[in-house]
């Protein structure tokens, strides 16, 4: 079984200099509409949908009664006499991310079978990303995996930007203690490290609790494109976001110790079962919530340095097989082989909160 576990960077050649960013931990504000709807307190310029039923009033051209009452449900909870925020739903613009998220040509994979717990094809997993983070020792690791979900964000857990600084996102590696990876007459193009543009930890991770455990990171520019670098699909539709309560034999992935707990500097896959909330739940003291998933296999599972990575499954989507994140991982046992569940955010459950990311941002 492996864990991922603290992976000290490897200097190849000159060193590249990163400077740490600022984690926005409270980029925008959650609010609650009057309507009861959710949206993001947000500045009255910066909500588009609100802006454009506005520009509509003119002299002699009142709001229509329906759109009156949409702007007075749109106060902020939090600032009620403030007219400058809003409480924005944005619909229009998270639909679309939501649907170009969806249409992404992603998740494809190699046809070689992979048993649990073995080494990864070279390539075979493209949207694998490691962030190298500073501690607060002043050291250099990668220390949190992530996936690549499109063309400019990766995705990974909030607990991540815990006392650490993330310097940039490694893409297309495999084997991190080589400079070029070949198997064969097969070799992949050289690893890309991507500055950092923002970082958006979800505004109600908790730390003591675990829950909404789950950040997104814009890249410096965007990715181009090829066989050692390619997105992940995510469950956009509500069909593969309710499929997670029922399905068996996922995926994690990632770098890290094996069962001798030595590190391996190659990317290791295991199989692991969904387990009840109720069962997992009496593994520990935190509250295992709706918008968590339970998964463990004996002694098949993820450790300390998991942390961000991927838990996955293959679903047929639009006709053929691809690789579908339904998981970030995000906390399980201090003693990583004593076959207690390992507990991830469910992605199905922050779609919409992806896509707000994605549109606004």
């Amino acid at each position: 079984m492996f864990k991922l576990s603290v992976i000290f960077i490897l200097v190849f050649g000159s060193a590249i200099a990163f400077a740490p960013i600022d984690v926005e931990r409270n980029a925008d504000a959650l609010c609650i509409r009057g309507d009861s709807k959710p949206g993001y307190c947000v500045l009255l310029r910066q909500c588009s949908f609100i802006k454009n039923i506005l520009s509509e009033i003119r002299p002699g051209i009142p709001p229509t009664p329906t759109n009156k009452l949409y702007i007075q449900k749109s106060k902020c909870g939090s600032r009620p006499k403030n007219t400058r925020h809003v409480c924005c739903e944005e619909n229009e613009k998270i639909d679309q991310a939501i649907h170009d998220l969806s249409t992404e040509d992603c998740g494809r994979f190699e046809t070689d079978k992979i048993i649990g717990g073995k080494e990864i094809q070279l390539m075979s997993r493209p949207w694998m990303a490691l962030l190298n983070f500073r501690n607060t020792d002043g050291k250099n690791a990668f220390t949190c995996g992530g996936t690549l979900i499109n063309k400019r964000y990766v995705l990974t857990a909030a607990h991540c930007f815990t006392n650490q600084k993330l310097l940039y996102v490694r893409l297309g590696e495999h084997n991190i203690s080589q400079q070029i990876d070949c198997k064969g007459n097969r070799c992949a193009p050289s690893v890309e490290d991507m500055g950092i543009e923002r970082i958006f930890v979800h505004e109600k991770y908790s730390h003591e609790t675990g829950h909404n455990d789950i950040a997104l990171v814009k890249l410096s520019k965007d990715v181009e494109f090829r066989e050692s670098i390619m997105p992940i699909c995510l469950p956009t539709s509500e069909i593969l976001q309710q499929r997670v309560n029922t399905l068996q034999g996922f995926r994690v992935t990632g770098w890290g110790k094996t069962e001798n707990t030595s590190f391996s500097d190659v990317p290791m896959e295991a199989v692991v079962n969904r387990v009840d909330h109720s069962i997992c739940q009496q593994e520990y003291t935190k509250t295992i919530d709706s918008n968590q998933i339970c998964a463990s296999k004996s002694l098949k599972n993820f450790c300390n340095g998991d942390s961000g990575g991927p838990l996955s499954y293959i679903p047929y989507l639009n006709g053929h097989q691809r690789f579908v994140q339904y998981g970030v991982v995000s906390f399980g046992s201090e003693n990583c082989t004593d076959g207690y569940s390992g507990v991830y955010t469910n992605v199905g459950s922050y779609i919409r909160w992806i896509a707000y990311k994605i549109a606004t941002k």
